[in-house]
């Protein structure tokens, strides 16, 4: 009797185990979607630009005077943490 008992704990242990996988596997899900739905540009055919197309547009904007030396390197530094 005692054996039975304890499987049937063991195996409600397992189910409660289970439920929180399933749990945190559907939070994971969620967070890729929101990530790839960063990654793409509403209504566009392509994806977005890679970080370092975006840092070569950025030394363009910076060598045409329009943003300063400062705001490049941060904003290099961000997309290169992304990487």
């Amino acid at each position: 009797m005692e054996s039975q008992t304890d499987a049937k704990r063991a195996m409600r242990e397992l189910i409660d185990e289970v439920q929180k996988v399933a749990e945190q596997a559907g939070k994971l899900a969620r967070q890729a979607a929101v990530d790839m739905g960063q990654l793409w540009r509403p209504g566009s055919a392509k994806p977005a630009q890679s970080p370092a197309d975006t840092i070569r547009e950025l030394a363009k904007l910076r060598d045409e005077g329009h943003i300063t030396e400062d705001e490049f390197q941060t904003k290099k530094r961000e997309l290169l943490e992304r990487i």
